[in-house]
């Protein structure tokens, strides 16, 4: 089939059908609210409306009324929720997109490129007519939540309007999961146009509507919960309308000033006192007496002399004073031999050569202190390199294992 083809007949009778709804847009707008249709004073366009199937006659005895296809048609375009019909079965669209996406497969094996590709605009079409149709199912129901639903007065209606949404959820539920995307790639096969429409385009389109339908039952849920506050309120205020009804005299009395809570409100825990010793009580001298007494006696810390403190933080900071002092000097002969031999030299293995007790990671890092610490004029004259390597085999944090100091001129 040919693109010629979508200028034939049924091509023509869609414009001249559309142009007599426009034509006719204010008569099919009354019958669409139910107004009746005077036949006799509308002849020629009535007589139009119903050999178009815009309009039909449902008994003999009543007049035209607007066909269930216009009605639909109207209802989507105004969003009309309560006359809007949307179907939540997609899986007649599944059986046409396997259906076409296999005869696309056949087409292009046998060659027939030009066939091919009308498969293909077709195909794209029901995709398209797929996610509109759960576009605007989506869209019907988030409306009917935050008109009919969130506005019902009574609990019958309420919990009608509840079962219907959550039923409807739930099929979409169903619908969706229905598309099974590892079907869908291996029908698709090696043909790169079918994936990008049925794999990648389709699977993000469904993505978005799985957003929509969380969205939706978030605010149902919302909705719920706060239909049961009030609904809890509204027993609340209806019992005490009830009582004062039923005992006109009563007063409500000064909870304030009870000193017996009734259990209903006493639900705090009580409070415990803070309590403390009477002095003024001659009587219970004897009491307290044996009380402390029987008291444990409290631990004293140990005491140690001034002086001795003194002595053992002074002799401990000449040591370390000492040690730092000893380990500058060796980096500072380690600096001196690089540069009179004129030969870059690796810092653990001078520290090893010179047989000195320093811990390798600390001589690391006084060397590195060193060389940050020299004068800008004098860190020229040196060079140091770092030999890093990663901390384990599935950790690759950087650890410096070995320093190259050379001497650059």
């Amino acid at each position: 089939m040919s693109s010629l083809d979508y200028q034939g007949e049924s091509f023509r009778q869609g414009v001249e059908r559309l142009k007599l709804l426009g034509k006719h847009a204010e008569l099919v707008m009354r019958s669409y609210y139910g107004e009746p249709i005077d036949e006799l004073g509308q002849d020629k366009s009535i007589e139009r409306l119903l050999g178009a199937r815009i309009f039909s006659h449902v008994d003999e005895h009543s007049g035209p009324k607007l066909g269930e296809p216009a009605r639909q048609l109207i209802a989507q375009l105004i969003a009309d929720e309560r006359r809007r019909k949307v179907n939540p079965e997609i899986g007649d669209f599944l059986e046409e997109i396997r259906r076409l996406a296999n005869e696309v497969n056949q087409a292009q094996q046998q060659g027939n490129h030009s066939h091919a590709d009308y498969l293909f605009g077709g195909l794209s079409q029901d995709v398209d007519d797929l996610n509109s149709r759960i576009i605007n199912g989506l869209e019907s129901l988030w409306n009917r939540l935050n008109s009919d639903f969130a506005f019902v007065s009574s609990l019958p209606e309420k919990m009608a309007e509840n079962e219907k949404a959550g039923k409807e959820v739930e099929r979409w539920l169903e619908g969706l999961k229905m598309i099974d995307f590892a079907e869908l790639i291996n029908l698709c096969g090696s043909n790169a146009r079918l994936r990008n429409l049925l794999v990648r385009e389709l699977q993000a389109q469904v993505s978005e509507h799985f957003n929509r339908l969380r969205e939706v039952q978030q605010r149902l849920i919302e909705l719920l919960a706060r239909f049961r506050q009030q609904h809890a309120r509204n027993r609340l205020v209806r019992g005490m309308l009830a009582h004062l009804q039923r005992h006109p005299n009563f007063k409500p009395g000064d909870y304030a000033q009870r000193t017996e809570v009734p259990p209903l409100f006493n639900q705090a825990r009580s409070l415990q006192a803070a309590a403390g010793l009477s002095l003024d009580r001659l009587q219970d001298g004897d009491v307290l007496r044996e009380l402390l007494q029987a008291l444990p006696p409290a631990p004293r810390p140990r005491a140690m002399p001034a002086e001795a403190v003194g002595a053992v933080s002074h002799a401990e900071h000449e040591v370390v004073l000492a040690r730092r002092r000893a380990l500058q000097q060796d980096v500072e002969g380690f600096f001196l031999q690089v540069w009179q031999q004129q030969q870059a030299r690796s810092a653990l293995d001078w520290l090893q050569g010179s047989k000195l007790e320093w811990d390798a990671e600390i001589w690391l890092y006084q060397v590195i202190a060193a060389y940050q610490g020299l004068a800008a004029a004098d860190k020229q004259l040196f060079r140091l390199n770092y030999s890093e390597g990663p901390a384990s085999a599935v950790n690759d944090l950087r650890i410096v294992r070995d320093l190259e100091l050379q001497v650059q001129l």
